[in-house]
């Protein structure tokens, strides 16, 4: 009987030591996860465990109830939760550089600029919610502040994309949608999304010719450290107790590394390389965020990877810092302190 019970809290130790060496990582299903998914699928060994989360107050949960030591999110949600102390000991390790995000629109409106769109019906929409409050709605409403506009010179609905997608499918009334604000009797005119999404909503509405109206990137000039065409969108943090922790460091950096690579690769890839990455990312957000009832399917992630769409670029240096800087201030309206910087070379 004792050696039974010895074994046993043997196995519980076992079993707890085992987690205690992984990452765990706490990322909502945006194209944040997309090098991490990859990086799994390819090394099923790789240290790290995903910590699915639907929106930024599932992830304040996770760090408080100590579930969670990395974060896969939009710099500026990175950046938010520290200068609002929700999570003040993240620090920022790895930018990437995305395209990104648009407004979708309908061809036939001829949009080219917000000012286009003013008093009309807009969507906002994140992966699993509306984004309100969370990084959708942060880079919106900042590159709406770029373009001299504001919130109230539209009329703006927050919904999960497949709602979103419903609605515009369909071009139904926006208070159609309990979501939504009774008031907004209008259809929606343009929607906030991000890529994959964007290629997956202009080839759903082909019949009905949508497009890129709006790109973000271009809007916030005056930044010299990345391409017009893209911005710092995508980050990776730690808690500092982990980059402290020599043993926890270890496995952090092993798992970014991975991530590294992945992230390059998606931005690289071709031909049947592309489609082998493609159902990877399909899979993973299917096995991690299965309860969201998201569909992301393998052709359209392929597809906007050939045609340079999806893009990680992984190469950013230490000396992006500046603009960075000055970027996540404009967007979060709040500078973050210097210890939050903790920005490492980020070339695979």
């Amino acid at each position: 009987m004792l050696k039974d019970i010895a074994a046993i809290c043997l196995a519980l130790f076992c079993t707890h030591a085992l987690a205690q060496d992984k990452l765990r990582v706490a990322a909502t299903p945006n194209p944040n996860i997309f090098p991490l998914l990859v990086a799994m699928a390819e090394d099923p060994a790789l240290p790290v465990e995903i910590v699915p989360v639907a929106n930024g107050a599932d992830i304040d949960a996770a760090f408080s109830n100590g579930k969670a030591d990395a974060l896969l999110a939009m710099t500026y949600t990175i950046a938010d939760k520290v200068t609002t102390r929700r999570i003040p000991d993240l620090r920022l390790v790895f930018v990437g550089l995305w395209k990104g995000f648009s407004e979708v629109t309908y061809r036939q409106d001829h949009i080219g600029n917000f000012g286009d769109l003013q008093g009309k019906g807009l969507i906002v929409s994140g992966p699993a919610g509306g984004g309100k409050d969370g990084g959708p709605d942060m880079i919106f409403q900042a590159a709406l502040r770029r373009s001299g506009m504001k919130l109230s010179d539209f009329h703006v609905c927050y919904l999960p994309v497949m709602e979103a997608m419903k609605l515009l499918n369909s071009h139904s009334l926006l208070n159609s949608n309990p979501q939504c604000d009774p008031s907004l009797s209008m259809p929606a005119s343009g929607i906030s999304l991000v890529e994959p999404a964007t290629t997956g909503m202009i080839m759903q509405g082909m019949m009905q010719g949508m497009e890129r109206g709006i790109s973000f990137q271009p809007l916030f000039t005056g930044y010299t450290a990345w391409p017009e065409d893209q911005l710092p969108h995508g980050g990776f943090a730690a808690l500092g107790s982990v980059l402290k922790d020599p043993e926890k460091r270890q496995v952090f950096e092993k798992v970014l590394a991975a991530y590294k690579r992945s992230a390059a690769e998606i931005s690289q890839a071709r031909a049947f390389r592309a489609m082998r990455i493609a159902r990877e990312i399909s899979s993973g957000i299917k096995q991690y965020f299965q309860p969201y009832k998201l569909d992301l399917p393998a052709p359209v992630v392929r597809i906007a990877m050939m045609k340079g769409n999806l893009l990680f670029r992984a190469d950013a240096s230490p000396s992006i810092q500046g603009d960075l800087s000055r970027f996540l201030t404009e967007v979060v309206g709040t500078a973050p302190p210097d210890d939050f910087y903790a920005l490492q070379p980020s070339a695979p």
